[in-house]
C-alpha cells in the first residue's frame, strides 16, 4: 500500500555545517599499531571506479597506504541533519533516492531524531481531512483484499511471544503512544492481501521498514518461512515462492473494471499503479476491459 506523502515540513534541524546528504566510508588505519580514524566520500570512490582508477588513501598519521579493496569493505556512514552525528547508514530509515537530497537512499534524519523529534511534531499537524482521505484510501484496499473486522493486536503479540519475528528483539505491548512494534502484512498489501488477526506478523519498527512491500521469500530464510507458515496459516509454497497477486482481489477488479475506476477515481495514481502491477504480473491490461477510461489515466 502506498505510504502517505509528506504534507508538512519541520524547522527542526541542526546547524547546517555538515553535509547530511553525503555518504562516507569510515575506517581505522589497517597498519598494525596505528589507530587513526579516516573517512572517504563514497562519491569519490565511485568516481575513481568509473574512471578505472584505483583509490589509494594514505594515513596522515603513519603514512600507510590503504588500497581500494580495503576501503570498499568498510561500512557506510552519514550525518543526521538534526543531531549532526556521523552514524552507520543502518541508523537511517530507507528512502527512495528521488532527489539529490536522498542520493544515499536513506532519510535525512537518524531513527532516533525521526521518532522522538520529527514525527511527534508533524503528525499532530495533519488535518481531519487528511486523516479522512487516508482512511478512505485504506478502505478501498480493504474492500479489494476482503480485509474485514478489527485486529486483535494483543492476541498477535502473545502468538509471537512478544518478539520481533525477524530479529527476535523483545517488544513491549502498547496501545497508545510511541510504539516500537508494527503489525505487518505478511503478504504485502500492494498485492491486495489482507491484514487480519490470524495472518499478521509482529515486527519491530526497524524490521518492518526493511520488510515493507517485500514478499516473505525476499526477506526470510527457509527456516523462518516454515515457522511463519505455522503462525499465520499461509501455505508454505505461497510464502516461499515469488510474489503473487491475491486472486480474489484480481477477479474482483477484472469482473468490473469500470466500477473499479469509478470507486478509485479520486486517486488516479493508485489506479495507474494497479494497472501497471496487473499488466506486469498477469499480462492483462485492465483498461482494455473498461468501457470508459479518462485520458489522464492513460499517461
Amino acid at each position: 500500500m502506498p505510504r502517505r506523502k509528506t504534507i508538512h515540513k519541520t524547522s527542526i534541524k541542526g546547524t547546517g555545517k555538515v553535509d547530511y546528504t553525503m555518504v562516507w566510508r569510515v575506517f581505522e588505519c589497517y597498519c598494525p599499531g596505528c589507530d587513526h580514524l579516516m573517512k572517504v566520500p563514497e562519491d569519490r570512490l565511485q568516481v575513481e571506479k568509473t574512471k578505472g582508477n584505483l583509490l589509494n588513501v594514505k594515513c596522515p598519521k603513519c603514512g600507510y597506504v590503504l588500497p581500494e579493496e580495503i576501503i570498499e569493505r568498510t561500512p557506510k556512514w552519514k550525518y543526521c541533519r538534526v543531531c549532526e552525528w556521523l552514524q552507520p547508514l543502518e541508523n537511517f530509515h530507507k528512502h527512495k533516492p528521488s532527489s539529490s537530497s536522498f542520493r544515499s537512499g536513506r532519510q535525512l534524519e537518524c531513527r532516533f531524531c525521526k521518532n522522538l523529534l520529527i514525527n511527534p511534531t508533524l503528525n499532530p499537524l495533519r488535518t481531519s481531512d487528511q486523516f479522512r482521505e487516508s482512511s478512505q484510501r485504506r478502505r478501498l484496499y480493504n474492500v479489494l483484499s476482503e480485509e474485514i473486522g478489527k485486529i486483535n493486536s494483543k492476541k498477535i503479540f502473545v502468538k509471537f511471544e512478544a518478539k520481533c519475528f525477524y530479529c527476535n528483539k523483545g517488544l513491549t505491548y502498547k496501545i497508545k503512544g510511541i510504539r516500537e512494534w508494527t503489525l505487518d502484512h505478511t503478504l504485502p498489501a500492494r498485492y491486495f492481501w489482507p491484514l487480519t488477526t490470524d495472518n499478521a506478523s509482529l515486527l519491530c519498527n526497524d524490521c518492518n521498514n526493511l520488510k515493507h512491500d517485500k514478499w516473505p521469500s525476499e526477506v526470510y530464510s527457509k527456516e523462518k518461512i516454515r515457522k511463519l507458515a505455522v503462525l499465520t496459516g499461509y501455505n508454505f509454497k505461497l510464502l516461499s515462492g515469488p510474489p503473487k497477486i491475491n486472486s480474489k482481489a484480481l477477479q474482483k477488479i477484472l469482473a468490473n473494471v469500470d466500477k473499479f475506476i469509478e470507486d478509485w477515481i479520486k486517486y488516479p495514481e493508485d489506479i495507474k499503479k494497479v494497472r501497471k502491477l496487473i499488466l506486469e504480473m498477469e499480462g492483462v491490461d485492465i483498461y482494455e476491459r473498461a468501457k470508459h477510461v479518462p485520458d489522464y489515466l492513460k499517461d
